[in-house]
Order: C-alpha cells, then sequence, then structure tokens
C-alpha cells in the first residue's frame, strides 16, 4: 500500500479511529470523482475489524451492502508462495484473523481481497516465522510483489475486481520453495 501510495500520490497519514489513513480524489473512467481511503488499522492484526469499521462508518460509507467495488483488503497469506498474488471478491476468512476480524465487524463478507503470498516453512510455527528476518532472495521476491501488487491496486480502482483476478490470479507464481528466510534452508 506505501508503494501504491507514493506512485499514485497520496501525501500525508492521519490519524483517526485507530487507524492511519491518507485520502485523495479519484478520477473514474467515465470522469466521475470521488474520494479514495488508503487505511492501515493500528490495532493488532486479529482486531483490524472495528477500526476499518469505524472510519467507514465515519466517512458515511454504507456498510451494509456489497462493498467488492469499494472496499479492498490487503494482506498477508501463509497458504500462498512467496510472492504470489491472489484477489477475490468476497468469501470466508480463510482463517485469517484479520480477515475474520473485518467480517464480524462489517456482518458480511461481500467485500474484495488481494492476498499476498509470504509461504511458510512447515518446521517453524506461524508466528515465529513471519517474525523472522528475511533472506535477500525473499526480499527481492517480496519486492516484486509489491510493485505487482501497486499495480493490482491502480487496476483495481480503474477496472474492478474482475479484472484483477483475470490478470493476477493466473499469473504463474514466481519461483519459490514456499519461503526461505535467514537461518533457514529454502
Amino acid at each position: 500500500m506505501d508503494r501504491f501510495a507514493r506512485q499514485s500520490g497520496f501525501e500525508g497519514e492521519r490519524r483517526k479511529l485507530g487507524t492511519l489513513y491518507a485520502s485523495k480524489a479519484w478520477i473514474r473512467p467515465g470522469g466521475t470523482a470521488e474520494r479514495v481511503f488508503l487505511v492501515k488499522p493500528q490495532a493488532y492484526m486479529n482486531l483490524s475489524g472495528p477500526p476499518v469499521r469505524d472510519l467507514m462508518g465515519y466517512f458515511g460509507e454504507d456498510r451494509e451492502e456489497d462493498l467488492t467495488e469499494s472496499l479492498l483488503v490487503v494482506y498477508d497469506d501463509l497458504d500462498l508462495p512467496e510472492g504470489r498474488l491472489r484477489f477475490r471478491s468476497g468469501g470466508s476468512s480463510g482463517g485469517h484473523r484479520g480477515v475474520a476480524s473485518i467480517i464480524a465487524a462489517l456482518g458480511h463478507d461481500r467485500f474484495s481481497r488481494l492476498r499476498i503470498g509470504i509461504g511458510r516453512r512447515a518446521e517453524l510455527p506461524p508466528a515465529d516465522y513471519v517474525l523472522e528476518a528475511l533472506d535477500p532472495q525473499s526480499e527481492k521476491r517480496l519486492d516484486e510483489a509489491a510493485e505487482r501488487a501497486a499495480a493490482g491496486l491502480q487496476l483495481w480502482m480503474q477496472e474492478g475486481i474482475e479484472s484483477c483476478m483475470n490478470r493476477f490470479n493466473a499469473a504463474t507464481p514466481p519461483e519459490s520453495s514456499g519461503g526461505a528466510r535467514s537461518g533457514g534452508e529454502s
């Protein structure tokens, strides 16, 4: 999100209702303008839902409707190979506690998601793996994923979730052995 914010001219984060956010006017294809928000909940990941819901309510977003074209949640995913992107429009949390919190806070699962694969190593508990330092190869793969994710956010803003799923979900994942971090073998 930070890369997309820099590339798209979002400037200065503000604090409100347990989030850091940046906003700007965005011109949609066809010339209609709307306000776009990039939001980072500042709660623990598994408590992300209430800050998202509260900020949406503060700015007048109707949380009851289908949000597939107006809310995109971006998060890391242990179950995708390192560097792989996967867009999705709704559905369950897939076991991700942050997404489960957002579903619970909104009262439905009708919003888009961008999962960014970080892989996993079977010999490490997930909490240890996600806190481990990146080795240079993993850092390069994830940097490339961040660049593709920024392009994906741009496409989602312009064309919606279906275009993103067609373009990014079918893409061949980067070569990966499931995630190599420092201190471990890949």
